[in-house]
């Protein structure tokens, strides 16, 4: 009451308020922070080491293992994860949910400090441990440069100067360049020539070291300076190369140039490649400035590269992948008119309810709210994305529910012949703690989600930061802004003053006090009726489909494709232009980006990442429009298994988090691969059988061949070829060795020396090969045995330091992932584990629990201070308990509402539930509030609950109808339409049930009676 008093008697103050209030709103909108989604730390790191030559179990051995042993001692480490491949070791560390943001990046420090100390304990011919903490880093607009007849060093030129140039731009953070190839200089060698010379691999390789190492010749010291001495030499042009002079071992001087061919190239096999529409291409990813409006500067990096375009040769064509500005600018404008439909719907009802005037009083409430809540959100650094805008939706019939009590009251009282000052006064003072007490309790529903430490729980933390902002505002707004409307656009009734007047005498009012009459004098009746109906909804609720997180409606979908491991790259290539191909004869496809041996830069926050790998393949193909997306991804899986038999392709929906390897995932845990294998062929076997689902495969996939050449000791110590020498014979023949760097400019070219007789293709050209020495060459079979082929795992995975396999699937088209779980689970867990052998279930079931739990684990403290704000506002324990025993109602509507329209009970649906129970205690706190005001007027138990209940019908309808049709605009949204219909159809049941259920058990708690 003082802060309405305050109001009404400063008029041009509290105007003057409400004016700075409309042109901040205003401001904010244009300077608040616009993303397309709500960003979440990913809390992981990846600590890259190569230990070339070693095979997968040697590099988990030697490599893997010790370093996870140091890794592992740190604190706020949930688990690791590695892969050991053939040379390579990559370890994913994962901290807890619970570590804060900003103690991360200590956190990565302590990690570089533990995997430096243990580079000692690494075997020679182990690179040094890399720590990559900003893998997961988002660089959100993704651009690609191509064109048909030019050179890649072409490309890579143009993809040099544009890197220079957005870096200019205004708050671009990093500029990553992606598919570039690296240049090289090939010293192909003819190996007849270097016998015939005397010339042996060694003596090359040590000439080249030797020639192009850099030198510190240091310092001459003079009188008056200090001179750097440079001594001469290294090469400054690749023609040089060929005059570089070996001496044999006859001490004759022989150029380089007489034994091999010298020119530059590219790194073959190259590790990664990108093409556009099947044409080969560099890629360039951008991210924006931390805090910065990714709209703005997604714009003004389009605007440079418009500049940038017009110097383009002719043929060369730019070509946007995915701009976050765009889709951010697509997604804000979506949600902003969604924001005024669902503020003009709601007006729209209030006017039907209460006429022009008063509708129009209570609307500008919900306008002065949402306006103050975008000051404080650009104030608290509260970005608008889908979740921040859902929010104010999702609020939009609560934060007009204060208002239309206050309002609502005054006109009542107005018309009792009440002077219009002191209708204004009391019906402040009399809803002020009400209202504030269920508005605390609407917040605190939604307290469990911003302390959940779970990724979920971040990505929805503005949730609950605009929602607790704007309901608080329209409290605030309902006590000062609504009153002073009401006392400067409302006339006085005089005609009725002192006169008593029935509000409530309509037939409606009638007809509705003799039901509840009815129900009240049949109490247990009428409870076994509402019972019923609850019992009703659990039975139906079998049929309710439920999933984690609801995916995306772009006109962009991935695919993720493998070739069998230990395939070529080229071979991987290869298939991929057979996918392309296809993707492009098809007439909804528009444009498609195609790497090979790694995933594109993370430019998605949700994105998957695979390789560097020489059997991956990625895609990103765009559509017209979402509809087209789905004929094609249903297409793509009628077909796939036919038209690429060889290759497992996975296409995927973009998704709000970050996707899986598989839906479903049955780990199994232990030391013996063979056994591990055992496991999970039969776990794969079950999953083959299911009629639910698809892209069934291994975490280790497939096992790939090895060539072993058994070393002859004798033969060869005879012929003084060592193992060095088979090994780097076999190098040259096959890959090339990397003998040293050239130095072009600001550009570091690797040196390779290679053969002019080929690469190794088959036995008999492996076998023929030459190993030249200093003093001899040998055909290669004269210093082996024999040659082996056998088969290898070229990846062991790990999880904590446990040998780990997995066996993963996804749901066919129209299946959850919860019917599949549940139609392989039994049998999977019934699976026998020897001794020593563990399993778990990851993917989906374990982040749907993780995330759950995380927000039911505060639930408790959120339930605790809503039932000390409900005994502290009634001052009983009744009454508290009528309004908890009438929250599991709400699950009626929720369950009729998701059943009957097909909707899958998502994440977000089981938020919006979390909200409805806030709207829902609100109504009954405000109904049992007039109760108690009656009872203190001297009115019966029976004639109190009738009265608040009759009284309160009207604004519970209009504040039920003004939130559900709010939440219209938002049922064709992909993430947010489950949600709506819950809150559409549980706020609908839940209200009738409130004004029937409320007097029943009302009647039963107090033992009210209705005489014959």
């Amino acid at each position: 009451m003082n802060i309405t008093k305050f109001t009404l008697e400063n008029k041009p103050f509290s105007w003057f308020v409400l004016l700075l209030v409309i042109l901040g709103g205003v401001v904010s909108y244009e300077k608040v922070g616009k993303l397309e989604d709500a960003p979440f730390t990913i809390k992981q790191a990846v600590v890259l080491t190569t230990y070339p030559g070693a095979s997968a179990e040697e590099v988990e051995q030697q490599v893997t293992d010790k370093l996870e042993e140091a890794i592992q001692a740190m604190d706020g480490v949930d688990f690791l994860d590695s892969d050991s491949r053939n040379g390579v070791s990559r370890i994913l560390v994962v901290l807890k949910k619970t570590i804060p943001g900003d103690e991360i990046p200590q956190m990565w420090d302590i990690l570089r400090r533990k995997v430096g100390d243990v580079q000692g304990q690494l075997p020679a011919g182990a690179s040094m441990s890399i720590v990559n903490d900003d893998f997961a880093d988002v660089l959100g607009l993704f651009y690609g440069i191509y064109g048909e007849g030019f050179t890649y060093r072409e490309l890579n030129d143009i993809a040099d100067d544009y890197k220079k140039e957005l870096l200019k731009v205004p708050n671009v953070a990093k500029v990553v360049l992606f598919g570039k190839p690296q240049e090289s200089v090939d010293i192909k060698l003819t190996f007849g020539k270097m016998h015939q010379l005397g010339v042996s691999l060694e003596e090359v390789v040590n000439a080249l070291n030797q020639q192009n190492k850099l030198v510190n010749s240091g310092f001459v010291n003079t009188d008056k300076q200090r001179l750097r001495v440079k001594v001469a030499g290294d090469f400054s042009m690749v023609d040089e190369i060929g005059h570089l002079f070996i001496t044999n071992r006859n001490g004759k001087q022989i150029q380089l140039k007489d034994v091999a061919e010298i020119e530059e190239s590219y790194a073959s096999p190259y590790t990664t490649k990108m093409k556009i529409q099947g044409q080969s291409a560099v890629g360039f990813a951008i991210s924006a400035s931390a805090g910065a409006n990714v709209v703005e500067v997604g714009a003004a990096v389009d605007k440079r590269l418009q500049e940038l375009k017009e110097d383009l040769p002719a043929g060369i064509h730019l070509k946007n992948i995915y701009n976050q500005g765009i889709e951010s600018k697509t997604a804000n404008d979506g949600f902003v008119f969604n924001l005024i439909a669902s503020v003009g719907t709601v007006v729209i009802i209030l006017l039907f309810f209460i006429g022009l005037k008063n509708g129009l009083l209570v609307g500008s409430g919900l306008v002065f709210s949402i306006l103050g809540t975008l000051i404080f959100m650009l104030a608290f650094g509260i970005n608008m994305e889908r979740v921040s805008l859902a929010a104010l939706i999702i609020a939009m019939g609560m934060l007009v529910d204060n208002a239309i009590v206050v309002i609502e009251s005054i006109l009542m009282k107005i018309k009792q012949g009440i002077p219009k000052k002191e209708a204004i006064y009391q019906s402040a003072q009399s809803s002020s703690w009400p209202l504030l007490g269920a508005t605390i309790i609407a917040i605190l529903t939604f307290l469990p989600i911003r302390i959940s430490p779970d990724a979920t729980g971040e990505y929805l933390s503005s949730l609950f930061s605009v929602l607790a902002i704007s309901l608080f505002l329209s409290w605030i707004f309902a006590l000062t802004q609504s009153p002073l409307a009401c006392d400067t656009f409302l006339k006085d009734n005089t005609e009725n003053s002192g006169e008593e007047v029935d509000l409530y005498g309509g037939k409606f009012y009638q007809k509705f006090r003799a039901f509840l009459m009815l129900s009240i004098k049949h109490k247990f009746v009428s409870l076994a009726v509402i019972l019923g109906i609850f019992g009703t909804s659990l039975l139906v609720s079998k049929n309710l489909k439920v999933v984690f997180m609801p995916e995306l409606e772009k006109n962009l979908f991935k695919i993720n494709a493998f070739t069998p491991e230990g395939s070529f790259i080229y071979y991987t290539e290869e298939q991929g232009d057979k996918i392309y191909n296809w993707l492009s004869e098809q007439e909804e496809v528009k444009d498609v980006t195609m790497t090979v041996g790694m995933t594109p830069p993370r430019y998605f926050l949700a994105s998957s990442s695979y390789g560097p790998q020489t059997n991956v393949l990625s895609f990103i193909v765009e559509c017209e429009d979402y509809e087209n997306v789905e004929k094609v991804f249903s297409r793509l899986e009628d077909q796939k298994y036919d038209l690429f038999p060889e290759v497992f392709v996975r296409p995927e929906l973009y998704s709000v988090m970050s996707p899986l390897d598989g839906k479903v995932e049955a780990r199994f845990m232990g030391k013996d691969i063979e056994v591990l294998d055992s496991l999970n062929n039969i776990a794969l076997d079950i999953m083959r059988e299911s009629k639910l689902s698809r892209h069934v495969h291994s975490s280790w996939f497939n096992m790939s061949p090895v060539w072993e050449l058994e070393y002859a000791d004798a033969k060869a110590a005879k012929s003084n070829i060592s193992r060095k020498n088979i090994a780097e014979s076999v190098r040259v023949m096959s890959e090339g060795i990397t003998v040293g760097t050239y130095r072009e400019e600001n550009e570091l070219l690797p040196i390779v020396l290679k053969t002019n007789e080929g690469e190794v293709a088959d036995f008999n050209k492996l076998q023929n090969i030459n190993i030249v020495t200093a003093n001899n060459s040998v055909p290669l079979q004269q210093v082996i045995k024999k040659i082996n082929i056998d088969y290898e795992y070229p990846y062991i995975q790990t999880y904590n330091r446990h040998r780990a396999i997995s066996a993963l699937c996804d749901p066919i088209e129209g299946v959850t992932t919860g019917e599949l779980q549940k139609d392989v689970q039994a049998k999977i867990e019934a699976i026998e584990l020897p001794e020593g052998y563990s399993f778990m279930w990851d993917a989906e079931k374990k982040n749907q629990g993780e995330a759950v739990e995380a927000i039911v684990t505060f639930f408790p403290l959120a339930f605790l201070l809503i039932i000390a704000i409900l005994i502290a506002l009634f001052g009983n324990y009744k009454q508290t308990t009528i309004v908890l025993l009438l929250l599991p109602l709400s699950l009626i509507g929720v369950i009729f509402g998701l059943v009957g329209l097909g909707k899958a009970f998502d994440f977000m649906s089981f938020i919006g539930w979390i909200g409805l129970l806030g709207m829902i205690i609100k109504n009954i706190i405000v109904l049992l509030d007039e109760v108690n005001i009656q009872l203190k007027l001297g009115e019966t138990q029976l004639e109190s609950i009738l009265k608040a209940t009759i009284s309160r019908t009207r604004p519970v309808l209009m504040a039920a109808i003004t939130t559900m049709f709010g939440m219209f605009p938002l049922l064709p949204d992909s993430v947010f339409g489950a949600m709506s219909v819950t809150i559409i159809f549980g706020l609908g049941f839940a209200t009738l049930l409130t004004l029937w259920a409320v007097p029943v058990i009302y009647s039963i708690f107090y033992q009210i009676k209705i005489k014959k």
